[in-house]
């Protein structure tokens, strides 16, 4: 009997996992649906500058950053299954009143509102897998939800132009997107379920809460976030400005999926890494040096040959360190999932803050200058994940 109950519960857990990865997934497809059919979008709504156009994608940013700090209340208050019943609302809510607008602001305002239900979600994933995974399982789905987004990008790559060629315009294709989402709300819905957040991991043992103001006292939420601010800042303009820029010896539109693709390949083997390399730091600091070194050859090389093979580096040394770098958190003394659920808002908040300010700074180079300063810039800003391998924590034990 005893048995028969954890097998139903992995099974649980399973499913619980799949309908969260899936759903970040599509929050991307909806995302990234919204930037390539920008021109359009800017069209529709009478916009012509690009500055202003990065406001569509910045909105969802803002949200980002907002949401990020709030989720950890909000799971507190609502607990999992309608915390992130809530996130899914807003994604699903959020496209919906996108398709509809009637004037820019309120596209502005509606991506403002999916951006807000993503960055619920994006949070969520550490407490899901500190609640349902042993410690030797998290690591793998750590893994697996760090690519969540490129898995989206990819789906948003490969369907975006079909489907806004069977749909005709930009409304109907992205109420299509919006219909994917609703689907995995109902899912979550069916599937979903609440679970003890102030519990020690491994020990059950309860602990006092840990507020804002205790996590903005730590060294760590500074240096997390610095960390993975400028190789964020690269991936999203490499998806979404590198696409319509002629900056590239050969189709960015190619480069970017070639980075994309690469991006799962890399989270495999980061994955296998993190599972049997007991340090987390190395593999943070050679990857960030070498992605930013390829990047730069990405942009700057007139070789097509040597563009590929640079933006499938750049995507595969991307996410080769995002298992190790969501586990570090997960390997804190102490840790339970409300705690780990805060340490995450901040970690996302303020990379999202760095990361607004340079898209911007970057849509101003590129209306000043042209396109290709915007992205030598972006590459210049990745470096931060280098430098930031020397200030994390190492939370690896030797022989683990």
């Amino acid at each position: 009997m005893e048995n028969v109950v954890e097998n139903k519960r992995a099974v649980r857990a399973y499913i619980i996992e799949t309908i969260m990865f899936l759903s970040y997934a599509f929050f991307a497809v909806n995302w990234i649906a919204g930037t390539t059919l920008t021109p359009q979008i800017m069209e529709h709504f009478d916009i012509t500058k690009f500055s202003s156009a990065t406001f569509i994608s910045n909105a969802i940013t803002v949200a980002k950053i907002i949401g990020n700090l709030m989720a950890a209340s909000i799971l507190v208050k609502l607990y999992p299954k309608k915390a992130i019943t809530l996130a899914s609302v807003l994604i699903v809510g959020g496209s919906l009143l996108g398709v509809f607008a009637p004037a820019y602001w309120i596209f502005v305002v509606a991506r403002f509102i999916m951006g807000f239900g993503g960055a619920l979600f994006v949070v969520y994933f550490g407490p899901i897998v500190l609640n349902y995974f042993s410690p030797s399982r998290r690591a793998a789905v750590n893994g697996i939800n760090a690519a969540a987004y490129n898995v989206g990008s990819i789906i948003a790559m490969v369907v975006v132009t079909p489907i806004s060629i069977w749909l005709v315009t930009w409304q109907n294709s992205m109420l299509f997107f919006a219909g994917c989402s609703l689907v995995l709300l109902v899912m979550w819905l069916l599937f979903g379920e609440d679970f003890e957040l102030n519990k020690k991991s491994g020990t059950g043992e309860e602990v006092e809460s840990y507020k804002l103001k205790d996590a903005l006292k730590e060294k760590f939420s500074y240096a997390f976030p610095f960390t993975y601010a400028g190789l964020l800042t690269l991936y999203i303009v490499i998806l979404t400005i590198f696409p319509i820029s002629n900056s590239a010896a050969v189709d960015p539109k190619v480069l970017t999926t070639v980075v994309a693709i690469s991006g799962v390949i890399g989270s495999v083997f980061g994955i296998g890494i993190a599972k049997k390399t007991p340090k987390r730091l190395p593999v943070i600091r050679f990857s960030g040096l070498f992605m930013t070194l390829f990047a730069l050859l990405m942009v700057l090389t007139g070789s097509g040959t040597i563009a590929i093979i640079a933006a499938a580096l750049v995507g595969f040394l991307m996410f080769l360190p995002m298992t190790a770098l969501v586990t570090i958190p997960q390997e804190l003394p102490g840790m339970t999932a409300s705690k780990l659920t805060l340490i995450m808002g901040v970690f996302w908040s303020f990379s999202y803050i760095f990361e607004t300010v340079f898209y911007y700074i970057i849509g101003i180079v590129i209306d000043v200058a042209d396109f290709r300063a915007g992205l030598l810039l972006a590459v210049i800003l990745s470096l931060s994940f280098f430098i930031g391998s020397f200030l994390m924590p190492e939370t690896g034990k030797k022989g683990a």
